[in-house]
């Protein structure tokens, strides 16, 4: 565990640090005021972009917008990034879903007179913990265990982790505990799950033959189309209202 994560503590130490932020915040404003001190008080051209981030951590169209970019040249990871991405996501739901099911969101918490939300973004139930936010910190953390980048874009990671994270508290989705919970569940299972799989899924693709391997690589590709093709199309609601 020390070798996967030894070149990567720059990530680790600036996404801690959001965790601690938001913790402390949590313990001082409590677990429900603490979003009113961040989910408002914002001008509203910043909407457009907070809108269009936290659209990044679902899990479709992150999942195949990462496996586009990165499928030729590192199609292990590109297998291993969806194993991830579903195990983690499936944990989520069960979580969201069957225990804190009766969780109510900040819409539902709060009424619509209190929560800033956009674009008619509007949610109200199963609210801890946030999906979202696992399926962001589960995918960045695997990126960076197995590309590990310099340390700049290892900071970046981080920062565009924890700003995704955050944009869910920004849109009036979750409080900002669901999202801590979600970056510690997400970032968590993605280091175990790349410690015990990334090995042999790795051993396993490097034993294949240029055909099978060309073939895995043009299911990846046409699957991550397809998947960012959904994943826009369940969106065409909010787009429409936008643009």
């Amino acid at each position: 565990m020390k070798d996967l994560t030894g070149k990567t503590l720059p990530f680790f130490i600036v996404l801690i640090l959001y965790q601690a932020l938001m913790l402390i915040l949590i313990l001082i404003s409590g677990y429900r005021d603490s979003f009113l001190l961040l989910n408002g008080g914002f001008p509203a051209w910043l909407d457009l972009p907070m809108f269009l981030l936290t659209h990044l951590g679902d899990g479709l169209i992150l999942t195949s917008l990462l496996a586009l970019l990165f499928v030729r040249k590192y199609p292990s990871m590109v297998l291993l990034l969806v194993v991830v991405v579903v195990v983690t996501g499936l944990s989520g739901q069960i979580l969201k879903n069957f225990v804190f099911d009766e969780w109510a969101r900040p819409l539902g918490t709060f009424g619509p007179g209190r929560v800033h939300t956009i674009y008619g973004y509007n949610l109200y139930q199963n609210s801890f913990p946030s999906g979202h936010s696992i399926t962001v910190a589960a995918a960045f953390t695997l990126l960076v265990l197995v590309l590990k980048p310099a340390a700049p874009l290892l900071i970046l990671s981080a920062l565009l982790t924890a700003l995704i994270s955050y944009s869910r508290v920004y849109v009036g989705a979750h409080f900002p505990g669901d999202v801590l919970a979600g970056t510690v569940l997400g970032s968590g299972g993605s280091l175990l799950l790349t410690w015990w799989l990334n090995p042999w899924i790795s051993r396993g693709i490097a034993k294949l033959t240029a055909g099978k391997l060309a073939w895995i690589t043009g299911l990846l590709t046409f699957s991550a189309l397809t998947g960012l093709v959904a994943g826009v199309l369940m969106l065409r609601e909010f787009l429409v209202r936008i643009f």
